[in-house]
């Protein structure tokens, strides 16, 4: 109890402060101190200038999470494929390296050289600050940063109260973000309150789950309160700040943070899971992972607090918007939810309420994909673009059952799998949630106008068994890359650089359209079936699907509670899944044992002949000017990185949470480790 969480809570001041290299034009993160030959660099000399102070944050937000960068992917695979939406298939990676197999251990975080294992680290620091190059960041290193700000910012000489105030509501919703992000993997965190100094000591161990989720709130509710804390970007700095954290950014961190709160992991009658007795210890506590009781009125206060955002936004003009589609067509619908989960604000799109631009480059050369003279830019094509193209997040097919019908109607073809089993020919990938073919590559006879005009050269896609597209080496990439028959088309477009290259990416980790999902789920926990089916339409109307409930009357959404839930969760992978992690942790905090639990597959597309047989010889691709043809389809179960999971009584309970740090609670200032672990 008398050691400080030393490599956390002490190293963040340290990397901050000794860091020297520049970048050109604009210095960010580390390297904003270009300080004069001989000239020391601490504390004093930070918050005597108002650029060193305002750099200093750039090097927080730097480490805000994002599961594209190569800090908090899992050996090359995003969080992702640990979801029923995604598998991994590189031989190398995270997933297939520990959690399929389930040899995940409370070791996985304190691997030193960048080969890590579990999907998000206590205190690991290694190899850089969350960039493309480097290695994972503590969020006690991020915390540090943002206390030491809001503790010395009043001592700036040359920076206006306006702008401190900002730079507080700022630094506040970066820690409570950074809280909320271990919160999620590992309940009960230890809470520093305070900037550590050197050699003081922490002493009061970890907290509560319900004591962490307040304090997360407290924060948020700090950031809301300083009066300098502005509602949105103005339009004419979205060039420049794009990406800023903003008062509604901490309102929707909140919404989401209740979310999460208020769902059966943690807000049950019982824990998820007991201790073993024999691992008890004067430090254990199971509320730790627990509220002690089921709560049903947090879900009141999530949706209290959705209803703030809005009031609060119309307020100020409804500044924040979903983007809307210019034609009310496949071209016109693909292209509006484009714009809302991959690019930037700017002065025609309000969607992201908060982004992550994790690699803050600098560069005049516009070269392999770096954004150009800007500096608050991320440079897309690297270290995670390789890692997908490698196989590190493939879709599955249930992703692409989770997609409906261009009409509103849910995925109706589950029966049809199998030789014999599709007479009629139907091509189930036809007529489709337009949300569908900007998630995943699907065989298509013709691209809508608009979008994206033809894919590596073709205006269709015969990706099917032997096709032309699943024989040709461009499109492949690497074999792992198509292992399901389908290929991730979400983020990677079709890995033409010109159409990446110095594009204005921004990975949301919340954007408007979530917060619409939010409360449908909040409305819908607190008896409210029609207003959640409501918000449910503003979201799926966006791309121009009919009603749920209308195009789905035997769900009965308007009183079968367990139905609507499930219909606000697969709308929800639909919508954001692949952006911030959301189906896995969606799956987590509804304790969702049947979809971890469940065998995932592959697909395989058969061409039928005109006798309606298979055709399967060493070429079957489309001439265009033939009739598109019929197929058969085969679900196939996933055998490389079979997960442990799917085996009949293996699954327990520990899987909902990740271990912790074996070196951490060795450390003896009152961590614990998560029950089953």
């Amino acid at each position: 109890m008398k050691k400080i969480l030393n490599n956390i809570l002490v190293l963040g001041i340290c990397a901050a402060f000794f860091s020297t290299s520049c970048v050109e034009k604009f210095a960010v993160g580390d390297a904003f101190l270009e300080k004069a030959p001989g000239v020391d660099v601490n504390i004093d000399t930070v918050f005597t200038n108002a650029e060193y102070t305002r750099n200093f944050l750039w090097g927080a937000y730097g480490q805000i999470y994002c599961t594209y960068t190569s800090g908090n992917m899992m050996n090359g695979a995003p969080i992702d494929a640990l979801s029923d939406s995604y598998h991994c298939y590189c031989g190398w990676g995270g997933p297939i390296q520990s959690y399929y197999p389930g040899g995940l251990t409370e070791d996985a975080q304190d691997t030193e050289d960048g080969n890590f294992q579990g999907k998000f680290s206590y205190s690991t620091i290694t190899g850089g600050l969350n960039s493309d190059s480097g290695g994972r960041v503590s969020i006690y290193e991020t915390v540090r940063k943002c206390w030491q700000l809001i503790e010395n910012i009043d001592r700036v000489p040359d920076m206006s109260d306006d702008e401190k105030s900002r730079l507080r509501g700022e630094a506040y919703t970066i820690m409570a973000s950074r809280y909320f992000d271990a919160f999620r993997n590992f309940g009960g965190l230890c809470l520093a309150k305070k900037a550590y100094a050197v050699g003081e000591n922490f002493e009061d161990g970890r907290a509560t789950a319900w004591e962490t989720v307040e304090f997360i709130d407290s924060l948020i509710v700090c950031a809301i309160d300083e009066p300098g804390f502005i509602w949105n970007i103005p339009d004419a700095d979205q060039g420049q700040w794009s990406g800023r954290l903003t008062k509604a950014s901490a309102m929707a961190l909140r919404a989401k943070v209740w979310m999460f709160a208020a769902s059966p992991l943690f807000n049950n009658d019982k824990p998820y899971m007991e201790y073993n007795p024999l691992k008890v210890n004067e430090f254990t506590n199971i509320e730790h992972v627990w509220f002690g009781k089921e709560d049903p009125t947090l879900w009141n206060r999530c949706l209290e607090y959705c209803n703030d955002f809005f009031e609060e936004n119309a307020a100020n003009g409804d500044y924040y918007q979903l983007i809307q589609p210019a034609t009310q067509d496949e071209g016109g619908y693909r292209m509006a939810y484009r714009r809302a989960y991959r690019y930037r604000n700017d002065a025609t799109n309000h969607e992201k309420l908060f982004d992550a631009h994790p690699t803050q480059w600098i560069s005049s050369t516009g070269a392999d994909g770096v954004i150009t003279e800007n500096g608050w830019g991320w440079g897309w094509r690297g270290f995670a673009l390789d890692c997908l193209r490698q196989g590190g997040a493939v879709p599955t097919n249930e992703l692409m059952e989770c997609f409906g019908m261009q009409d509103g109607r849910n995925f109706p073809y589950a029966d049809i799998y199998g030789a014999g089993n599709n007479p009629d020919g139907i091509d189930m990938f036809a007529d489709r949630d337009p949300r569908l073919y900007e998630t995943v590559v699907v065989p298509r006879e013709s691209f809508p106008s608009g979008v994206v005009g033809d894919y590596l050269g073709q205006t269709y896609i015969d990706t099917w068994v032997n096709g032309g597209m699943a024989k040709n080496s461009t499109y492949a990439i690497n074999a792992d890359d198509i292992a399901t028959h389908y290929k991730k088309f979400k983020w990677l477009l079709d890995y033409d650089g010109g159409k990446m290259d110095d594009e204005f990416i921004g990975v949301s980790y919340i954007r408007l359209a979530e917060m619409y999902l939010i409360r449908a789920e909040a409305r819908a926990e607190t008896n409210d079936p029609q207003g959640a089916l409501d918000d449910l339409h503003v979201v799926r109307s966006r791309v121009g699907l009919g009603r749920l409930e209308t195009m789905n009357p035997t769900l009965n959404l308007k009183v079968n509670k367990e139905n609507l839930i499930n219909e606000i969760l697969r709308e929800r992978n639909c919508e954001i899944g692949a952006e911030c992690g959301d189906r896995v942790y969606d799956m987590v905090r509804r304790m969702r044992k049947d979809l971890f639990t469940k065998p995932l597959h592959e697909i395989r597309v058969y061409r039928l002949d005109e006798n309606g047989n298979r055709m399967e010889g060493d070429d079957t691709k489309w001439d265009p000017s033939t009739p598109w043809p019929d197929f058969e389809y085969e679900k196939i179960r996933i055998s490389v990185g079979a997960r442990a999971w799917w085996n009949e009584g293996y699954w327990t309970n520990k899987w909902y949470l990740d271990p912790l740090s074996r070196i951490e609670i060795q450390k003896g200032y009152g961590l614990t480790q998560n029950p089953g672990w």
